[in-house]
């Protein structure tokens, strides 16, 4: 358990106090609100192990400090951004986001995620936040062992076996030296176990047995495979072939591969529905991943016709703002529609029934010339990424009253 871990711990308990604390006082809304709310008021109150009561008990003391700390940073680094483009003044966003800390644990970084800024007294409830999430509703739905989701090895290994498309594996990396060369072709290299696009890495082959990288950096073939097993001894390490998207996508990126979260959840009779999509690109000088906590933007896609909407970043810097084109290509966005999305759709809700055991995946997919292929599955999925782009979060979506019936089934169990 690191440190870093156990702080971001420490701000979902934060960002979860006066929740739960409303959850006591049975301040809720709706009757899936209802079994959601006690199912985190619950898990809340009562911690697992001496780590998690220290947690709490510093989120208790603390949280003056970080809601106070937190509204002055964000106010400071978006602020004026927000006040030119909307109108609202300063002290008037600082104010609105103490208000929603106390009426739905909205911490500052969300109140500009989700655009509370606008409207925020009527929306900030309608979302599902990570303290939810993150803490709750995924841990307890989860089962200790099932398919495996989060090691990225064993998952292609899994998809292979079930017949399901994934990206080549060319090499695994554990501090040793392989017995053969890294293969000329173009690669992409990722921790076996990471999220967020951290750790990743890019290789064209530009010449026979010559690799380069984004900036421009060249080795051979023998330089580059010593690098990586130099890392792989402090990570373990996963050589896939680069995938190139679909002509139709090529314009809507800087040159990441475009990927679309599909999130899914079984129904009441345990049967996979797609939920919400959205798609991530890259932009800038970033050519490598498309993940929005790196620096990547998306867009909602319109679950009937594929159709994408505004682009946007995450949110929490204001500054980029949202737009219809791409900013390097000046492709649409707004407007485009996915290609194969009906494929896409088909193919997420196929795999699922491959990890039943799982109630909610989060699936990476990326459309080629040929059709979708799986990049990854998520059974802790970011619902950020996706609500950040809805006018209306997911606690007034089907999604809510899916999470409540299987909460209700888990704990009737």
């Amino acid at each position: 358990m690191s440190v870093a871990d156990s702080a971001e711990r420490i701000v979902y308990r934060v960002a979860g106090l006066p929740v739960a604390v409303g959850a006591l006082l049975g301040v809720t809304s709706t009757e899936a609100d209802d079994t959601l709310r006690a199912a985190f008021s619950t898990q809340y109150w009562h911690p697992q192990g001496v780590g998690e009561w220290v947690e709490l008990v510093a989120a208790i003391v603390l949280w003056p400090v970080a809601l106070v700390g937190a509204c002055t940073w964000f106010t400071c680094r978006n602020g004026r951004v927000i006040r030119r483009r909307f109108g609202k003044s300063i002290p008037s966003q600082f104010k609105e986001q103490l208000q929603l800390y106390f009426r739905a644990g909205i911490l500052s970084p969300w109140y500009y995620i989700f655009a509370l800024h606008d409207e925020g007294e009527a929306r900030a409830e309608t979302f599902i936040q990570r303290f939810e999430t993150k803490t709750c509703y995924f841990r307890v739905l989860k089962r200790r062992k099932g398919t495996p989701l989060q090691d990225k090895t064993r998952f292609a290994a899994f998809c292979a076996e079930h017949g399901i498309r994934t990206v080549e594996t060319v090499m695994q990396l554990a501090g040793e030296n392989p017995r053969e060369a890294l293969p000329d072709r173009d690669l992409f290299v990722k921790p076996t176990r990471g999220r967020g696009g951290r750790g990743a890495e890019r290789w064209d082959l530009v010449a026979p047995g010559t690799f380069a990288g984004p900036g421009g950096e060249k080795l051979s073939g023998e330089a580059l495979l010593g690098r990586l097993v130099a890392q792989s001894r402090n990570v373990r390490l996963i050589i896939q072939q680069r995938m190139r998207p679909h002509p139709d996508l090529v314009p809507l990126t800087a040159g990441a591969l475009p990927t679309i979260r599909v999130l899914t959840c079984l129904n009441e009779d345990r049967a996979p529905e797609v939920i919400a999509a959205m798609m991530r690109t890259s932009f800038g000088t970033n050519r490598t991943v498309d993940n929005l906590h790196a620096g990547g933007i998306g867009t909602l896609i319109d679950l009937s016709s594929g159709m994408l909407g505004k682009a946007s970043n995450l949110g929490s810097d204001a500054r980029l703002g949202w737009f219809s084109t791409h900013p390097d290509t000046g492709a649409d966005i707004e407007g485009h529609v996915v290609p194969c999305w009906e494929e896409v759709k088909a193919s997420a809700i196929a795999a699922h029934r491959h990890f039943n055991d799982r109630v909610v995946v989060g699936w990476d997919v990326a459309v080629l010339e040929d059709g979708p292929i799986f990049i990854e599955g998520n059974g802790n999925p970011d619902l950020d990424i996706m609500q950040r782009f809805m006018r209306v979060g997911l606690r007034e979506q089907r999604f809510a009253e899916l999470l409540a019936y299987h909460l209700g089934q888990r704990s009737a169990a």
